[in-house]
């Protein structure tokens, strides 16, 4: 379905990041492999899929745009972006979160999105086409206790993914979230056995996503299928979401 289509996916060194990069590669899409840190993983990972690695701390506005240009080229071009990168802070209650420590948060989950994006928005506006990906999180629909940080992170996402949508759908670019419950990545095997049970056991289909399931709902929106379909979100969670 991506054929001859050139994609850029950010946090593609480890987790859910690595099985996007596989599955739009397998549909054909020429992908460069964004990394922070995860060199050695990242490098492998292009290698195999025929593409190509490129470092950069997200965070900082200037190497976000040199990203985007050297994704430009070293692939001849764009035409999908996936956010995927994003930090997760350390796992405790609200109440107990200082100002600097939320806003340190969205600095890690928000301004990566938003600074590959706004790099990438005048090229795809220049040729009347592009997808945006962006990954968003279940956490909105079905909070859980010390994640609030995170999820009003991931929210303000899904904001910007919905007002981007409006603003850029003129230009032919469609813009849409991917909200993922709890994925069996690396993250996730550091969290206690007992509550990943007490998730897939409260899930409808009885199980916690794989990163597989993840990147399928986002080829889907990097896909023609989609081609009408622009400020939307999809969750990936077996059901939980609607519960």
């Amino acid at each position: 379905m991506l054929k001859g289509k050139k994609a850029l996916v950010t946090g593609a060194g480890r987790g859910v990041g690595v099985a996007i990069a596989r599955l739009l590669a397998a549909e054909g899409a020429t992908v460069a492999v964004a990394y922070r840190a995860s060199k050695e993983s990242a490098e492998l990972l292009a290698q195999e899929l025929g593409g190509v690695a490129l470092q950069a701390d997200l965070t900082d506005t200037a190497q976000a745009e040199r990203l985007v240009a050297q994704s430009l080229g070293e692939l001849g071009g764009l035409d999908i972006l996936v956010n995927n990168a994003a930090g997760f802070g350390p796992l405790k209650p609200l109440a107990e979160y200082t100002w600097d420590e939320i806003d340190a948060e969205w600095h890690a989950v928000v301004k990566p999105v938003v600074t590959v994006t706004r790099a990438a928005l005048p090229h795809f506006q220049a040729q009347k086409s592009g997808k945006i990906v962006c990954l968003s999180a279940t956490l909105l629909q079905r909070p859980a206790p010390g994640q609030g940080a995170h999820a009003m992170a991931k929210a303000a996402v899904l904001a910007y993914t919905r007002s981007l949508a409006r603003e850029v759908g003129p230009d032919g670019i469609t813009v849409n979230a991917v909200s993922p419950g709890m994925a069996l990545t690396e993250f996730s095997q550091n969290l206690p056995e007992s509550l990943k049970a007490a998730v897939a056991e409260r899930t409808p289909l009885r199980r916690l996503a794989t990163p597989e399931d993840v990147a399928r709902a986002v080829l889907f929106f990097c896909s023609p299928l989609s081609d009408f379909i622009t400020g939307a979100n999809l969750a990936p969670d077996g059901g939980l979401a609607v519960l």
